[in-house]
């Protein structure tokens, strides 16, 4: 009786040490805000969008569309972590772009009909500390999305 009383508290410690050396949960919701914080546009990950078709040209065009680009990167998971370290109320987009010698991922804000509405929203940006540049969102962009994180 007292070697099974011995081998029961044993077994016991054991289980309690074990479940101690558990990783913490951590609950789904907490992670909601980064998840809904920034999408990534899937097929362009596939057929990255020439670099050209962002740029400003002169005279811009009356059909044009604009966006803020906020970042640049070579590898996606730097876009990632630059948009989760950037806590904004509207959705972010990471584009892969292509300048024809190296594939890059472009982290974009909004999609604007007027360029004068891009441009307050790149002064509210800019107001907040961060860096936003003017650019065409090009035409043949349609946004086949998936939450990210």
């Amino acid at each position: 009786m007292r070697i099974f009383f011995i081998f029961l508290m044993l077994a016991l410690l054991i289980g309690v040490g074990l479940s101690l050396s558990l990783p913490k949960f951590q609950s789904t919701s907490m992670n909601l805000s980064v998840q809904e914080s920034y999408k990534i546009n899937q097929d362009s990950l596939s057929s990255p969008i020439p670099m050209k078709d962002f740029l400003l040209i002169t005279p811009i065009p009356n059909d044009a569309t604009f966006t803020l680009r906020l970042g640049l990167y070579s590898q996606l998971q730097h876009a990632i972590t630059s948009v989760e370290s950037i806590s904004l109320p509207i959705e972010t987009i990471i584009i892969k772009a292509t300048d024809g010698y190296r594939e890059w991922y472009l982290v974009l804000q909004g999609k604007y009909e007027k360029q004068s509405h891009a441009e307050q929203q790149q002064q509210w940006l800019q107001n907040n500390q961060i860096p936003a540049t003017l650019i065409l969102w090009p035409r043949n962009l349609v946004l086949k999305l998936r939450s990210q994180q």
